[in-house]
């Protein structure tokens, strides 16, 4: 983490698994200097699902490179965006919902084993970041 990033994002779902790790992959994507993105999990580390992969590799984005982490492995006050993908954002520690900038997209959580699911999620989620990138740097 270094000291000239302006902004430091977290994505965070169930399991760090598909959704943050997409989400995490689709911004870091956009290259934007001054922020930082990291993803975790709110009930622990789950490891990245192939799915996920797949549905980022057609878009050109390699997740390969990412780890799946646990919310505990963070201190919140390190970051000014936490976005929540699951609706779990009620059950986010109250440190990490004091935070600057806290979002909950409640994006529909993928089957395991259906690419279309992971499909419909990626494109939402992509939906979304461009909103946040602005939000963060505009």
């Amino acid at each position: 983490m270094g000291s000239t990033a302006i902004h430091r994002v977290i994505f965070v779902c169930r399991q760090n698994s598909r959704r943050s790790q997409m989400a995490h992959g689709l911004l870091e994507a956009r290259e934007s200097s001054g922020l930082e993105v990291f993803s975790a999990g709110l009930d622990g580390a789950g490891g990245l699902a192939e799915e996920a992969i797949t549905v980022m590799e057609e878009q050109g984005i390699d997740l390969l490179g990412q780890s799946s982490n646990s919310l505990r492995e963070y201190l919140p006050e390190l970051f000014s965006a936490v976005i929540v993908l699951c609706g779990c954002l009620p059950e986010l520690p109250p440190a990490w919902q004091q935070r600057p900038l806290v979002e909950d997209w409640d994006i529909p959580d993928p089957t395991a084993g259906d690419l279309d699911s992971h499909r419909r999620a990626r494109d939402l989620i992509t939906g979304r970041i461009d909103v946040l990138l602005q939000q963060l740097t505009g």
